[in-house]
């Protein structure tokens, strides 16, 4: 506790700490010429890193290993943003400080989707924008787009496909602007250019960077605004019969009788994709949509909690969502790691057949 204490206080003392490095380092696995040259043209003042990527390209998503290179030089020289880009499918992630001069935090899909979906919404440029996200992508962002009026379509994308999927929605919307999010960083908009994308971030940054402030700031208000989510993806191996048995059964229970989780599950509604129905437990409205050949259902609590399944032949893969209360600067790892805490209730509780 009292180191905790002492790192905050740390914290606000480097908060008021001179201006950093005003030059974005932008990290990315290639080298794509047109990219770096309308991000030069653009006048913005930026650095580039190119980091040792995977021989597969759709492997090439970031994190905190991936990004370290780029974070160890970013601290050295003082940048005060690292964006990481992967051209050839238009992924996106941020590495933001805390306060000005604080250390770096990688955000992860959800919180880069909910950063730039505000930045179109406060833009008031596109009206009637759709919103197409992964089933996978935070329930923060179908609340931001239901909020703000959006029709938001949640859809089965597979890695590297979001573009695929926009295009399929673009078939009955050929007139209306679209945006678009995957679990694995790939970010869209039919009216942006990728670089375009990377400099309205760019551009947010410098604005609150020059009221003292930076981007995990203007996350912060997207929190305070439409709540604090949390996500966990956990995956269990599920290669033994005994173990994929078990936790596929838990499925069917869902999908046979669903009022039988009340007791340690308020749920208030069950979207199964392979049926293609979502049913409010409530009401026992059915609303129907078109099946899918996975096999993946997703239970939603009334206590704004959702758990998505999602097995394939060896492993069962679980997307849970949380909504908590409001946070602040200095409570947000306290926060965070609670809200950890609770999904970890979840997964044992699910692991341990408790449904």
């Amino acid at each position: 506790m009292e180191s905790l204490q002492m790192e905050q206080i740390k914290e606000l003392q480097e908060e008021n700490q001179p201006p950093v490095n005003n030059k974005v380092l932008i990290a990315s696995y290639s080298e794509d010429e047109a990219l770096v040259s309308a991000i030069r043209e653009s006048g913005l003042e930026s650095e580039w890193m190119f980091l040792e990527g995977k021989e597969d390209e759709i492997d090439n998503v970031f994190n905190f290993l991936t990004l370290k290179p780029a974070i160890n030089k970013a601290i050295e020289e003082e940048h005060g943003l690292i964006i990481g880009v992967e051209p050839n499918h238009e992924r996106i992630t941020l590495a933001v400080r805390k306060y000005k001069k604080g250390s770096f935090i990688v955000l992860n899909s959800h919180q880069v989707a909910a950063i730039l979906l505000k930045l179109w919404l406060d833009s008031d440029k596109y009206e009637n924008l759709i919103c197409v996200k992964s089933i996978h992508t935070s329930d923060l962002i179908e609340y931001m787009a239901i909020k703000s009026g959006l029709n938001c379509l949640s859809e089965i994308i597979e890695p590297g496909e979001l573009k695929n999927a926009v295009r399929e929605i673009q078939k009955t919307a050929e007139n209306e602007p679209i945006c678009g999010f995957n679990i694995d960083q790939q970010v869209f908009h039919s009216e942006l250019s990728f670089s375009e994308i990377i400099l309205a971030i760019a551009k947010k940054e410098n604005e609150y960077r020059e009221a003292g402030l930076t981007l995990f700031d203007y996350l912060l208000e997207i929190y305070q605004e439409f709540g604090f989510y949390k996500e966990k993806t956990i995956t269990v191996d599920i290669s033994s019969k005994t173990q994929k048995t078990h936790l596929l059964s838990i499925m069917d229970k869902i999908r046979k009788n669903p009022k039988y989780l009340e007791s340690i599950f308020p749920l208030n509604t069950i979207t199964d994709y392979r049926k293609g129905s979502k049913i409010s437990i409530m009401t026992d409205k059915v609303n129907s949509f078109a099946g899918s050949k996975e096999n993946i259902l997703k239970m939603e609590s009334t206590n704004n909690l959702s758990v998505t399944f999602a097995p394939t032949d060896s492993k069962m893969t679980y997307y849970i969502s949380i909504k908590g209360g409001m946070t602040s600067k200095e409570k947000y790892a306290d926060k965070n790691k609670e809200m950890d805490e609770e999904i970890l209730k979840v997964i044992q509780m699910l692991n341990r057949g408790n449904l």
